[in-house]
């Protein structure tokens, strides 16, 4: 009797002997060093963060000096006439308060969401890269029409600010996106070993 075990069919019996220890396919070193373009591209996004917020507090008194308009548009609503007196005008004012306070609390919980994407990009995550170049783009976008002056017939100080703060942003934005997506910043993220010189 053989102590070799012989396949059926005629092939070669599976060799026997010490096979090679598995090592790991090479990873880039995870405490590589973060190219510069990714520094500055963060400090952009945290001007971004920054500005985003400084929109929404010139933003705030431009809609509180046209309040009386908003209570009057939600006084002059059918479903609110219907009401028969239960809605009176210092609810709908209160109303409008609380709006503006969830307002508040929502920019102030998505600019930590976004400074914590910025965290995110700077030590490498891809992911991170992807959303805030969307984020980026959108808020791009939504500067261009500010940028030819369209919907801005009110020469009104608070709405020109508003508008020079939203075309700010919109250039830190482009200068980010432009800085993440270099060939360096591309190779960090990608978790390839830097490029040597």
């Amino acid at each position: 009797m053989n102590d070799q075990y012989s396949p059926p069919g005629g092939q070669p019996p599976y060799p026997q002997g010490a096979y090679p220890q598995y090592s790991p396919p090479q990873q880039a070193d995870p405490d590589r060093p973060m190219p510069q373009d990714v520094g500055t591209a963060s400090q952009l996004w945290w001007v971004v963060a920054a500005l985003g917020l400084l929109q929404l507090f010139f933003a705030l008194p431009v809609i509180w000096r046209d309040k009386d308009s908003f209570v009057d548009q939600l006084m002059d609503d059918p479903r609110v006439t219907e009401m028969d007196g239960e809605f009176t005008r210092e609810t709908a004012e209160s109303l409008l308060m609380v709006g503006f306070g969830v307002v508040v609390v929502v920019a102030l919980v998505f600019t930590a969401l976004f400074v914590l994407f910025v965290h995110f990009m700077r030590r490498g995550k891809n992911w991170a890269r992807i959303v805030l170049t969307f984020l980026g783009v959108m808020i791009a976008v939504q500067a261009v029409p500010v940028l030819f002056g369209i919907g801005t017939g009110d020469s009104d100080l608070g709405i020109v600010a508003l508008g020079g703060v939203q075309i700010l942003q919109a250039v830190a934005v482009v200068g980010a996106i432009v800085l993440m997506h270099r060939k360096d910043s591309s190779r960090y993220f990608l978790r390839f070993p830097p490029a040597s010189e």
